[in-house]
C-alpha cells in the first residue's frame, strides 16, 4: 500500500510590511481571532481579497444545528400536508376541532424556533 505524498504549502519567503496605529494594529489581531487565524494568515487572505470569516461561538454551533433539525421538521409538515388530496385537505382544515389538534402539534415546534432566537440573543 503507497503512501499519499503529503502537498507540501509554497514555502513563503517575502515579506509585507506596513505601519499600523496601535489602535489598526490591536483591530487586525482582534479580526484575526474572531476568525480563527494567526495575523498573517488573516492579513495574508484580506491582502489577496479574500474575506475570512468569523468563527461561531459554541451557542451559535447550536442553534444552527437546531435550525437545521427544525427546518427538517417543517419540510416533513409540509411534505405531509401535500400529501393530502386537495378536497380532503380542506375538509379537514374546515374542522375548527382539526386545526385545534394541528395547532396543538405545531406549538412545540413555534416553541422550538423560539428558544433558538432566545439562544442566538444571548
Amino acid at each position: 500500500m503507497k503512501k499519499e505524498p503529503k502537498i507540501q504549502a509554497p514555502r513563503r519567503t517575502e515579506r509585507l510590511e506596513a505601519r499600523l496605529t496601535n489602535e489598526e494594529f490591536n483591530k487586525v489581531i482582534a479580526l484575526a481571532s474572531e476568525c480563527g487565524l494567526c495575523m498573517s494568515e488573516y492579513t495574508r487572505r484580506t491582502a489577496l481579497g479574500q474575506h475570512p470569516r468569523k468563527r461561531l461561538y459554541d451557542r451559535e454551533i447550536e442553534a444552527l444545528c437546531s435550525l437545521s433539525d427544525a427546518r427538517t421538521d417543517l419540510i416533513k409538515v409540509a411534505a405531509a400536508v401535500k400529501g393530502i388530496q386537495n378536497d380532503k385537505r380542506g375538509l379537514l382544515f374546515k374542522d375548527p376541532a382539526f386545526v385545534e389538534s394541528w395547532m396543538k402539534a405545531a406549538l412545540p415546534l413555534i416553541e422550538r424556533w423560539g428558544n433558538i432566537i432566545e439562544q442566538l440573543n444571548q
